[in-house]
């Protein structure tokens, strides 16, 4: 479904608002919004500029991230090994990567404009007449992109700067990054004012108290787990009240709790029953939606498309020639999980199982639908199939060369049970608790959807199964790598033996070894006498396996010079380190 007020209110912004380049996100200047100040008269002028902050700052964001934090999480198979998406999954990754520009300029494009909305803008609402309550649900709207910007930002990178006013920084752009425990801080004090100023419902496709909700939870369980492992500083816990990371951590865990169980209980939020239409361009800004990327439906502006499909796309026929193929597949390690799971209508969900048809998909087709073919020479693998939407026809005329149409969400609302289970553990590493299991089951049970019959409630939860229902649920939703960065918060060992996992059944001399780069074939036909897998992995020419570690010598900082790291952050992007050399050196403290 079209949301033409928030389409109409992001053209009218954007005549406002000039993005700068990734090199130069603390160089917002104030000309523009001195203009634009002029026009906030009325609640309508004030909600342009935050419409804004729905589409333009995220969608290449968005067409990065899930292919960088998935390949890395050992989700994908590439074809290849020197392109720079098989570089960053196989931790061989350059700070000149462009990805890593596109993710850094786009989180801080939505920070720092939502910067202004909330010094600038809304006070000059209010001083123009209009009503306070609906102005300041304008700065909860700001709020709330802003705490999740520096949630992914410090998933990424760690240590990095906080630019409460990018006024402040104009004249002085050589600045070290804060601490990634200021980070969090901060973006948990941002979505707890969203949490007060947003509005329990809006118009289709804008943020609620309940958005702020389930996303504050995401960051209030983060830094549980991270006191977890016993690693907040005595000024984080003095600040918070608690004596020990331990108390901390289950004041965390007790408030993500509250957290999801009053969007559960209170909203009208709610997961879809089939898991398939979650993807599918009709059921845009669905229930199980509490925040989407609002990209408009047949434009082609850089800043407006979701090109994603395009990555993705099994080939150019089933998307009516809007696609060619793609060389992303997913890999060995996630699809044997996807395939000994055995809930089917989560798997056609996200993968092209050969021999599977799909009714919605390759409706122009002498066919009138789309099976995927059983596996040939040249497709051994299986494609991603989440995110692809086909045609025009398919997608009753959404879809365009270049925008599939598809409104994808940032968190949904099987995230909010999921994140209720994990809380419901707190410091254990499992739990029976009645409602947990209830919330976990009731995701379960609809990726089973198809194959109800197959569907077993579990009894007990284990952290182990937490995340791997996760890494199903969430596959190629840029979630399991932040999931992974999480757990290796308080069980480091567990991650990286998930990351240096040796494949027992290819070169026994292979000492560590990376999913992105071992081919395979997969034909379900045979699945029942030979698992499915009528070739082993095999290792791609030119695989040089690397060991993943972590290693940062105690009382040094994760981006210092010497430090391997490979598990916490990303690069800083060289256009970025090269235009402010302090971001190198150690975070700082932020005065709160």
């Amino acid at each position: 479904m079209k949301n033409k007020k928030i389409i109409a209110c992001i053209f009218c912004f954007l005549g406002m608002v000039s993005l700068t380049g990734c090199k130069k996100f603390l160089l917002q200047t104030s000309d523009t919004q001195k203009e634009a100040g002029q026009s906030f008269r009325t609640i309508e002028d004030l909600r342009a500029s935050t419409a804004f902050l729905y589409t333009a700052p995220w969608s290449k964001f968005h067409r990065d991230v899930p292919a960088i934090t998935d390949g890395r999480a050992n989700n994908l198979y590439i074809d290849g090994v020197t392109g720079t998406l098989a570089s960053i999954s196989l931790f061989a990754e350059s700070s000149n990567f462009v990805e890593f520009g596109v993710v850094w300029s786009g989180a801080y494009v939505a920070i720092t404009q939502s910067d202004y909305i909330i010094k600038d803008y809304v006070p000059m609402a209010i001083a123009n007449g209009v009503d306070a309550t609906k102005a300041k649900a304008c700065e909860g709207e700001a709020r709330f992109m802003r705490g999740t910007g520096y949630w992914y930002l410090a998933m990424l990178w760690h240590d990095v700067p906080i630019i409460d006013d990018p006024r402040d920084q104009v004249l002085n752009t050589i600045i070290a990054p804060n601490r990634f425990e200021d980070i969090l801080q901060y973006a948990i004090n941002d979505l707890t004012s969203a949490v007060e100023l947003l509005p329990a419902t809006d118009t289709k496709g804008r943020v609620t108290k309940y958005s702020a909700k389930a996303m504050l939870a995401r960051l209030c369980l983060t830094a549980a787990n991270y006191a977890q492992g016993n690693r907040f500083s005595t000024d984080y816990l003095t600040r918070n009240n608690v004596g020990s990371n331990n108390e901390l951590a289950e004041k965390y865990y007790n408030q993500v709790k509250t957290l999801t169980e009053s969007v559960i209980t209170e909203s009208s939020y709610d997961i879809l029953d089939d898991y398939e239409d979650l993807f599918k361009t009709q059921n845009n800004n669905n229930r199980e939606v509490l925040f989407g990327v609002q990209y408009p439906s047949g434009l082609t502006d850089a800043d407006l498309r979701n090109a994603v499909s395009e990555k993705l796309a099994y080939n150019a026929e089933v998307t009516g020639n809007l696609a060619n193929s793609s060389s992303l597949f997913v890999s060995y390690d996630m699809l044997k999980w996807f395939v000994d799971d055995g809930a089917l209508s989560r798997l056609r969900g996200s993968v092209c199982i050969p021999g599977q048809n799909y009714s919605y998909l390759g409706t122009q087709l002498p066919a009138g639908s789309w099976t995927v073919p059983v596996s040939t020479s040249s497709r051994t693998k299986c494609s991603l199939k989440k995110y692809m939407v086909g045609s025009t026809k398919d997608t009753d005329g959404a879809a365009v060369k270049g925008n599939s149409g598809l409104i994808p969400a940032v968190i949904r609302m099987a995230e909010v049970y999921l994140m209720y289970t994990e809380a419901a553990m707190g410091l254990t590493d499992q739990t029976s608790d009645a409602k947990a299991l209830s919330y976990f089951n009731k995701v379960r049970k609809r990726a089973f959807k198809l194959n109800i019959n197959d569907f077993v409630p579990y009894t007990i939860v284990t952290k182990n199964t937490l995340l791997k229902e996760r890494r199903l649920e969430f596959f190629y939703e840029g979630l399991y790598w932040p999931d992974l960065v999480r757990r290796s918060f308080y069980d480091m060992n567990w991650v990286l033996s998930f990351l240096n996992n040796k494949l027992k059944d290819s070169n026994a001399s292979t000492e560590f070894t990376s999913w992105t780069s071992y081919s395979y074939t997969y034909d379900p036909t045979k699945y029942a006498t030979t698992g499915g897998w009528n070739s082993s992995p095999r290792q791609q020419a030119g695989y040089i396996p690397q060991q993943v570690v972590h290693n940062v010598p105690e009382g040094s900082y994760v981006h210092a010079v010497g430090a391997k790291s490979n598990i916490w952050a990303f690069p800083y992007p060289s256009i970025e380190s090269s235009a402010n050399p302090k971001l190198n050196s150690e975070p700082v403290k932020y005065q709160f």
